[in-house]
């Protein structure tokens, strides 16, 4: 059982299905954690992803841009796809305005659509280790949080191509940052 003062991811997988519910913020200090979890249900074959948005008070562009990734490795699986449902005004207009509305289902509505589960009551959901962003156990990591951003802004630009001026100075930064980071790596000046 959920407490109600919980904050983060709370997932819930269920046959081909995997339900995700954002309670609080979607950050990029939480999307680390939420990346790694779809990566492994995409590895073990579930195609259907249902996020929950209806307590989520907002994303920054790093979540939206998991999300996106999300969304682009399904359309080259050409299988499966990612519903958003409760999507308020606010967060209803990030998503459109990033374009993502034309790669994931958005909607305002609490009901997944078409065939597959029906949402799963509240008690039936988990918070995803680490995602939980007032209770880290950790500090994050500064060279794993560059390289989601990166590839984070990199899928919004890949989403919509109206998304490349928008990041392309952010982008370019954590591009910068990233080579820098490897050339030291490699004992280069």
């Amino acid at each position: 059982m959920i407490e109600a003062n919980i904050k983060g991811i709370l997932v819930c997988p269920a046959q081909d299905s995997l339900f995700v519910r954002v309670v609080g913020r979607g950050t990029f200090q939480n999307s680390r954690p939420l990346r790694s979890y779809l990566q492994e249900a995409l590895n073990q074959g579930i195609v259907r992803f249902v996020i929950d948005l209806g307590a989520c008070q907002g994303m920054d562009s790093t979540f939206l841009g998991v999300l996106a990734g999300l969304g682009l490795r399904l359309r080259q699986m050409k299988g499966g796809g990612v519903q958003i449902v409760n999507a308020a005004p606010r967060n209803l207009d990030l998503l459109q305005t990033l374009g993502l509305d034309r790669l994931l289902e958005v909607s305002s509505t609490a009901a997944p659509a078409g065939p597959g589960q029906p949402m799963p009551p509240a008690n039936a959901f988990q918070l995803l280790s680490e995602s939980d962003v007032e209770a880290l156990t950790r500090p994050l990591d500064r060279d794993e949080t560059a390289d989601l951003m990166l590839e984070a802004h990199e899928n919004l630009q890949k989403a919509d191509g109206r998304n490349a001026q928008k990041f392309q100075d952010l982008t370019q930064m954590l591009r910068a940052g990233v080579q820098r980071r490897q050339e030291k790596a490699k004992g280069q000046p």
